[in-house]
């Protein structure tokens, strides 16, 4: 998944439960926009995600939570994850970003 663009995602999801609540792990405009808010550069935060940075985890959670309550605070939702939510989340971040990849074609597979 090296060099990974926003731009090449296809919006598809995986459900996810964080704090008794079920949401939907998807890479949509709304996610787009809260990951970018938060983290600056979108690319960068899918290169963190890719990596497993915890704080792109709690990044990418908070802005899947926030599409849906937008009351939530990245602290508040950073309160919500423990360690051990974090392999959990890392697996279901690859399996949600390997669904919304793009198919490789011929025409992808020189750059």
């Amino acid at each position: 998944m090296k060099g990974l663009k926003a731009s090449e995602l296809k919006n598809k999801g995986i459900k996810i439960t964080i704090g008794n609540k079920d949401y939907e792990l998807k890479f949509d405009m709304n996610t787009f926009c809260e990951l970018e808010e938060v983290y600056g550069d979108i690319n960068q935060a899918f290169e963190d995600l890719q990596n497993r940075k915890i704080k792109a985890i709690r990044a990418l959670i908070y802005s899947v939570i926030k599409a849906e309550d937008e009351s939530v605070t990245l602290k508040e939702v950073g309160k919500m994850l423990t360690l051990n939510d974090m392999e959990r989340l890392g697996t279901a971040i690859n399996e949600a970003l390997s669904m919304a990849m793009p198919e490789v074609s011929e025409e992808n597979m020189g750059e």
